[in-house]
């Protein structure tokens, strides 16, 4: 089945405009009612299509769900732990293959620098690591017939709206309050839209030989046990004294002050020291599991929670 694209219904295309402060932010692409800019019309089919190669190795998740981290695992795991070569910003190793439509309103010079995120990915050497916040029936075809290896990551749904909404606020100027893009998030209408769809795709792959399923929580508990899943189900060997370096560098203080990965000097040319320097204004922000107390109501907190209960009913998968 093609792709194919309609305008948002008429209110939800208001509310989404008001909160991001200009028109026509986002298009329903389908299968899945996802939301993307409308520029993704011109790279939809040319992912669908790219070629998949048997040692690809993919980070897919839904944003905010720790996956700049799980990815920066993944891609020093499946580079033998070379942190000098890691020094290259994260963007160049292992690209977000929509990237092209996600900063398609952007013209600054790194957005130029990054030129065609799907044409990047096409004319990456072996073996490529490579980024989506797509749904799985949105990514190409060939993934079905190649079955490269998928790292997907996921999250509890209440901390990964608020790091959301910041990300919103940093990245793609949201000017509307939490709590309005909380009941966004809640109806499936925040970009990229329905979330339970995007887990729930991977989640049922999960017993697949070539994917394995992480959550952010368990990262967060017992980062040494995860690393040592990933270089299994990646195929590397990994000692006691690489896990130790490996979570080292992974640390959230040294990962936030990584400039290959916490964006902040590209975030300062594009957007001014001034507004980076706003507490939240931080692409690698706090890194915590049940932040969301500190943004929630109780009233929201029992609408997070019963959605949640809804949707995972009968799935085996929950979320601390």
């Amino acid at each position: 089945m093609g792709i194919t694209y309609v305008p948002l219904e008429a209110d939800v295309a208001e509310r989404i405009d008001n909160l991001f402060g200009h028109k026509n932010c986002l298009i329903e692409v389908n299968p899945g009612k996802v939301l993307m800019p409308p520029r993704y019309e011109e790279i939809g089919d040319r992912i669908r299509s790219l070629e998949v190669r048997p040692d690809d190795v993919w980070v897919v998740s839904y944003p905010r769900t720790g996956s700049t981290w799980a990815q920066e695992m993944v891609w020093c795991l499946g580079n033998d732990l070379d942190f000098e070569r890691a020094k290259m910003v994260q963007q160049f190793r292992t690209p977000l293959i929509e990237l092209t439509a996600v900063l398609s309103h952007d013209e600054d010079d790194f957005t130029k620098a990054l030129g065609d995120s799907v044409a990047m990915v096409a004319g990456m050497p072996s073996p490529r690591f490579i980024k989506s916040h797509l749904t799985w029936d949105l990514l190409p075809e060939q993934m079905t017939t190649v079955k490269p290896k998928v790292v997907y990551v996921a999250r509890n749904p209440k901390d990964m709206c608020v790091s959301y909404y910041h990300y919103c606020q940093l990245v793609h100027r949201l000017t509307g309050d939490f709590e309005e893009f909380a009941e966004l998030f809640l109806q499936d209408k925040a970009p990229i839209g329905p979330i339970w769809r995007h887990i729930l795709s991977f989640w049922e792959k999960r017993d697949d030989p070539n994917v394995l399923f992480l959550k952010y929580e368990e990262m967060k508990k017992d980062l040494p046990s995860q690393v040592r899943r990933t270089a299994e189900f990646l195929g590397k060997k990994i000692d006691d004294d690489d896990v130790e370096k490996l979570v080292d560098y992974l640390s959230f203080d040294k990962m936030r002050k990584n400039p290959a990965v916490n964006l902040e000097v590209v975030m300062a040319q594009k957007y001014g020291e001034e507004r980076m320097a706003q507490a939240d204004a931080k692409f690698i922000r706090k890194g915590q599991v049940g932040d969301y107390k500190n943004y929630m109501s109780e009233e929201m907190i029992a609408k997070f929670d019963a959605w949640t209960e809804e949707n995972l009913a009968g799935t085996g998968l929950s979320f601390e």
